[in-house]
């Protein structure tokens, strides 16, 4: 019994050696562009992430209604600091979306169904190894929770901006032929 134990530690010890050599004398593939996270990578770390957040984030709700004036506050602190990456209503897919490893999230063509408190608690502290920085200190949380207010109404006036303005309705009625 006692070689079993003693070859299952130096098999472990076999392991983390090798994985920790490999890792660290230039083996392992650090380039951000070109690379897509496996399926393993990404499932485990979202699990992690979502487990992480869920336990860390506050309960309370959003302290603000999604009035007009608070969703267009949101709409301009999230122009001004997240659309470059995760893309705006005009852009709904950002340019930049596969220059990062992992890939960075695109809030305007997939509203996230995460509670409010996780959204806030996600931009306030930001995410480890990517490149979602924290916005502590730099944002105020009155701020992020609009910010969050407009992320989760955004794909509604993304409708609404699509939809015809009076004055293309008036040239749609002219008897005139399209150009």
């Amino acid at each position: 019994m006692r070689g079993f134990i003693f070859g299952v530690i130096i098999t472990l010890l076999v392991l983390f050696v090798g994985g920790y050599f490999y890792a660290t004398t230039g083996h392992f593939d650090t380039r951000a562009v070109g690379n897509t996270p496996s399926t393993f990578e990404r499932q485990t770390a979202n699990k992690s992430l979502d487990e992480w957040v869920d336990e860390h984030a506050p309960k309370q709700a959003n302290p603000f209604q999604p009035t007009m004036d608070n969703t267009m506050d949101g709409s301009m602190t999230y122009d001004k600091n997240c659309a470059g990456c995760h893309g705006s209503l005009k852009q709904p897919i950002s340019p930049m979306r596969t220059k990062y490893y992992p890939p960075v999230p695109q809030l305007m063509s997939r509203t996230p169904d995460d509670p409010d408190g996780n959204l806030f608690y996600v931009i306030k502290y930001g995410v480890r190894y990517t490149a979602m920085p924290g916005w502590e200190g730099v944002l105020s949380d009155d701020d992020i929770w609009k910010t969050v207010i407009f992320i989760k109404n955004a794909s509604q006036m993304k409708d609404n901006s699509q939809q015809r303005n009076p004055q293309n309705m008036d040239n749609s009625k002219s008897n005139s032929p399209p150009k």
